[in-house]
């Protein structure tokens, strides 16, 4: 596993001149660049530079942050399960844009976006328009469900025993005629996320609730109790405490996994993918 940093601060002309002998190209002023977390990064952090001791220890404005993690494809290997990362390219947004939360969810926290569970369909502004080999997408703002090419579900995924729901359009009232939203089950356990990497968020001051960190921050830590399943939805929700942001993971098998790469649904790489812990 290797792990990325974004590193932003409003940087000086000596900073610049002295970043370039590292290979990194930035510019006066507000910029920033990602670096690996490698030698290069622990060596940039200890450089003496001058009466700041450090390059990353300024008393102006910086960022540093870890912006994500990539696996090898021998980690991918190793998992029998996956966070889904990869839900379709968003294709429009939920309808009515404004009030379709307390339409379709029951229990939605003002302050934070959790929410308990979906009461009523998706409704979305027209029927969609599919691209070549397309199957599926997603919806912005909604970063939990995806929503299936009717044939598609119905040839693959209902043999599995999987359910869908009908998706509505907004002005008609009426089910779409070509997509479906795939029905995904609750996880009968928790993962065990807590003090882990993803441990890095307050409970939301309203509802109580924690959220978990949404970034690709390490494996997936695995679930406290086992259980058969080949794809649910975390029981936990992630994002940010201060936003209203809260979406769940999508947690796949590997059997699934195969299935969907079998269909070029996704690709079996680290951006679709991120590994549970073994």
């Amino acid at each position: 596993m290797k792990r990325y940093r974004r590193i932003h601060n409003k940087w000086k002309k000596r900073e610049v001149k002295f970043l370039s002998k590292y290979e990194i190209n930035i510019e006066e002023g507000y910029d920033s660049f990602d670096i690996e977390e490698d030698e290069k990064y622990v060596e940039l952090k200890k450089e003496n530079f001058g009466i700041q001791k450090s390059l990353f220890n300024k008393k102006n404005y910086l960022y540093d942050s870890i912006i994500g993690v990539k696996f090898s494809k021998e980690e991918l290997d190793a998992s029998e399960y996956y966070a889904l990362n990869n839900l379709g390219s968003p294709k429009g947004y939920p309808q009515p844009k404004v009030g379709y939360e307390k339409n379709t969810y029951r229990g939605v926290c003002d302050k934070c976006g959790v929410y308990k569970e979906q009461i009523s369909p998706f409704r979305i502004k027209n029927e969609p328009k599919f691209g070549k080999n397309q199957v599926h997408f997603s919806l912005n703002w909604i970063f939990d469900e995806t929503f299936i090419k009717k044939d598609f579900f119905q040839e693959v995924l209902a043999p599995l025993g999987l359910k869908s729901k009908d998706v509505l359009i907004h002005k008609t009232g009426k089910p779409s005629e070509t997509v479906v939203q795939l029905d995904i089950p609750t996880a009968k356990s928790r993962l065990l996320l807590d003090e882990s990497p993803y441990d890095t968020q307050k409970p939301c001051t309203v509802c109580g609730t924690k959220k978990y960190d949404q970034r690709n921050l390490d494996f997936i830590p695995p679930f406290a109790n086992d259980f058969d399943f080949i794809i649910c939805k975390t029981q936990e929700s992630f994002g940010e405490t201060e936003t209203h942001q809260a979406n769940r993971r999508v947690i796949i098998s590997k059997e699934f996994c195969e299935l969907l790469v079998n269909h070029k649904v996704i690709k079996y790489n680290t951006y679709n993918l991120t590994p549970f812990k073994s």
